[in-house]
């Protein structure tokens, strides 16, 4: 199965430096300001990244949802399985 998302190694590459990189400003932040206020923000954003991160593995996870596209079967016309009909004016 090839993977859908072009530049996949890109991609992956680009939010693992996202993530590091923001770690160590987090660990800079913990170690060198005593603003509770700047420290509380990171550590909000890391939960909203947790809560992001949970909901992508829910949802990628839920299995059946995608299919392959050469797999994939023309709809049939059914009320269960309609098709596409796009009028053009005259």
């Amino acid at each position: 199965m090839s993977p859908q998302i072009p530049h996949l190694n890109i991609v992956v590459a680009f939010a693992i430096a996202a993530v590091a990189g923001y770690a160590g400003f987090s660990l800079w932040i913990m170690w060198r300001n005593e603003d509770a206020a700047l420290i509380g923000d990171v550590l909000g954003t890391w939960k909203s990244f947790a809560v992001l991160a949970f909901g992508f593995w829910m949802g990628s996870s839920s299995g059946g949802k995608a299919k392959d596209a050469a797999k994939a079967e023309a709809p049939s016309g059914t009320p269960a399985d309609p098709v596409s009909v796009h009028e053009v004016a005259p």
